[in-house]
C-alpha cells in the first residue's frame, strides 16, 4: 500500500517510521528543508514530561503521554540512536513562601487520580537529583519517572534512517493540491492509495467549520551557553508571575522556555518575553547573568479549543492535528493509535471510530 504523507514534523516522521515497519510504501512531502525547519518539532524542548504537565493537559493528553513515555525507548531503538532517550528526571522547585501553588499541583494531581512518583527535594538530595542552584528555591518535588530528547538530534536521525532505507523524503516541495489518491507539489503529481496530513496550522482552513476549529498559540524560548550553571535534569520553576522551565542541553547549554501568547504572530521573540525569561532564569541561579544568547526560537502551535489532538477523515484524507505544546510527548502514541487504524481499514475497511473506547471516540473529530 503506497501512502502518502504532508508534512514532515515529530508527527509525520513516526507515522512513517511506523508505517514502514509495517511493510508499506512511504513517500513524506515536507515544504522546508530536510530538518524541517518550519515545523512545531525544531522549537520544542524535547521534555517527555506526562505528570509535569497534567495540570494544564486534558486526561487523553496526560494518557497519550503516558504511553508515549514507554514507547520512545523502542523507536530511538529502530534508528539506532537510544542514547537520545535521556532519563533526566524533572524537579518543580519554587521559593518557600509560594510552596502553596506546588502544594496546589499535587492536590489537583490526586482529585483527578493521577498516580505518580515524586520524591522531597532537601539539601542532602537536591546535588542528586538536581544539582547546584540557589538556596532560594528551597521547596520542591522530583518526578524521576521523566526524560528528555533533542528533537533537532532526532530529526537528524530520522533522515538518516529515511535514507539508509530508500524512503522517499520530498522535502522543498510545496504542496500545492491533494486529494484522497494523488498529492500535487510545485515539483509534479504523485499517486498514493491514502493520503495522510499532518502539517498543523497549514491545515487550518479544513477545520474552520468544525466544532473544534484550529488556532496558532505561540511559543517563544532561547538557547543559552551558561558555563557557571550546573544542574542535569529539567527544572520547573513555579514562580509568582512567570513560571518557566529549564532543559540542559549538554556541553553547558540549556534551553529555558515557554513563554505561551493567543496570537498567531511569527516575528523574533520580544523584549518582554525575553526579560521574562532570562529574568526569572537568573534569579533561579545567578550563574545565568553570565550566559551567552545562542539561538531565540519562536512558533506557532496548532490548537484545538479543548487543547486535545483529533483525528478527522474527509473525502479519504486523513488529518491528524491539534497537538498543542504537546508534540514529543504524545506523538508515539497518536502514530501508533492511527497506524493500527489504517492497518485495520486497508483490511476491513473501517470507519472512523475504529474501536468502541474512550480515547478512540475522544480523538476522532465529528463535525
Amino acid at each position: 500500500m503506497r501512502v502518502g504523507i504532508i508534512g514532515a514534523g515529530i508527527l509525520g516522521r513516526l507515522i512513517a517510521i511506523e508505517l514502514f515497519k509495517r511493510k508499506y510504501k512511504v513517500t513524506i512531502f515536507e515544504k522546508s528543508d530536510a530538518n524541517s525547519s518550519g515545523s512545531c518539532t525544531t522549537t520544542a524542548a524535547g521534555m517527555l514530561a506526562p505528570w509535569s504537565e497534567s495540570y494544564e493537559s486534558s486526561q487523553l493528553v496526560f494518557e497519550l503521554g503516558v504511553t508515549s513515555l514507554k514507547l520512545w525507548p523502542n523507536i530511538l531503538k529502530t534508528l539506532n540512536s537510544t542514547h537520545l532517550f535521556k532519563r533526566q528526571g524533572t524537579a518543580h522547585l519554587t521559593l518557600y513562601r509560594e510552596r502553596h501553588k506546588l502544594e496546589h499541583f499535587f492536590e489537583h494531581l490526586k482529585k483527578r487520580n493521577i498516580h505518580f512518583e515524586a520524591i522531597k527535594i532537601n539539601s542532602e538530595n537536591k546535588k542528586e537529583f538536581v544539582g547546584e542552584f540557589s538556596q532560594e528555591y528551597s521547596f520542591g518535588y522530583y518526578f524521576p519517572q521523566e526524560a528528555t530528547l533533542n528533537p533537532m538530534e532526532f530529526i537528524l536521525k530520522c533522515n538518516d534512517f529515511f535514507k539508509e532505507n530508500k524512503i522517499s523524503f520530498n522535502y522543498n516541495h510545496i504542496v500545492t493540491f491533494y486529494e484522497n489518491n494523488k498529492i500535487t507539489t510545485d515539483q509534479g503529481d504523485f499517486y498514493f492509495d491514502s493520503v495522510i496530513n499532518t502539517m498543523g496550522l497549514g491545515a487550518k482552513n479544513v477545520f474552520e467549520k468544525s466544532k473544534e476549529s484550529l488556532r496558532g498559540v505561540r511559543g517563544s524560548l532561547v538557547l543559552v551557553h551558561a558555563p557557571l550553571v550546573n544542574i542535569h535534569s529539567v527544572i520547573r520553576l513555579t514562580h509568582l508571575r512567570y513560571p518557566i522551565y529549564i532543559v540542559p542541553r549538554g556541553n553547558n547549554k540549556y534551553i529555558i522556555g515557554a513563554t505561551s501568547h493567543e496570537t498567531e504572530c511569527l516575528k523574533p521573540i520580544t523584549v518582554e518575553s525575553l526579560l521574562e525569561l532570562l529574568s526569572v532564569a537568573a534569579h533561579f541561579d545567578k550563574g545565568f547573568l553570565e550566559a551567552n544568547l545562542l539561538d531565540q526560537r519562536v512558533n506557532l502551535r496548532p490548537t484545538f479549543m479543548d487543547g486535545s489532538p483529533h483525528f478527522y477523515s474527509q473525502n479519504g484524507i486523513h488529518y491528524i492535528n491539534g497537538l498543542h505544546r504537546n508534540g514529543i510527548t504524545i506523538s508515539p502514541a497518536l502514530a501508533n493509535i492511527f497506524c493500527n487504524y489504517l492497518e485495520r481499514k486497508s483490511n476491513n475497511n473501517l470507519d472512523f471510530p475504529i474501536e468502541n473506547n474512550k480515547i478512540m471516540e475522544e480523538l476522532c473529530l465529528n463535525y
